[in-house]
């Protein structure tokens, strides 16, 4: 091959090395928060968007239209920028991604804030008082209440409230400390390090 015929051909595999370099990778519609969402708030038209995100990091569950999460309630806090999917909505999706024997329940707690428990976070449950581990390693489902939010009783702080991901069992233990829990009372969190089962 002469030296034009050499030269051409290094042309030909820049050219392609460019065109490849220039290729995005498959993406798809995705909704996005565009400002903070407080827990326990509806989802309005100017507090999302969507946009294309790179399928290979995109959740798989992500909602795709605005308009299916419009109106819906967050079932924890959500950032800004933070994909939305369905386990952040409060309703039956909330256990969409568990076992099919689990049941939500929804316990008031001492400040789950502090601990750092959020949608997603395997607890322990203790009730105050008697010391009792009422639930071990349990699913959080969502966060509300709390963290200096206003109730609606005596202008006071709202209390923390988890709703948990229980097998029936489990739902039946925590009910039995739940009643015996005294006025003011509430569980303690107890919040495993990731990946210790």
């Amino acid at each position: 091959m002469g030296a034009a015929g050499l030269a051409g051909a290094a042309a030909l595999v820049a050219l392609s090395a460019v065109t490849r370099d220039r290729v995005h990778p498959p993406s798809a519609a995705t909704v996005v928060s565009v400002r903070p969402i407080a827990a326990g708030s509806m989802v309005n038209t100017d507090d999302v968007r969507v946009i294309e995100v790179p399928v290979r990091v995109r959740p798989e569950r992500a909602f795709t239209a605005s308009e299916i999460v419009v109106g819906k309630v967050v079932s924890s806090a959500v950032d800004a920028g933070e994909v939305l999917t369905p386990s952040r909505l409060v309703g039956a999706d909330l256990l969409a991604a568990q076992p099919a024997d689990r049941v939500a329940m929804t316990v008031p707690v001492l400040d789950a804030h502090a601990t750092g428990a959020r949608a997603g976070s395997h607890i322990d449950l203790y009730a105050t008082g008697s010391g009792v581990r009422a639930a071990s390693d349990v699913v959080v489902l969502s966060v509300s209440g709390g963290n200096g939010e206003a109730g609606s009783t005596w202008g006071q702080a709202a209390p923390t409230q988890l709703t948990l991901a229980l097998t029936p069992t489990a739902a039946a233990q925590v009910t039995r400390q739940l009643s015996v829990l005294g006025a003011g009372e509430a569980f303690v969190v107890a919040l495993r390090r990731e990946g210790a089962r």
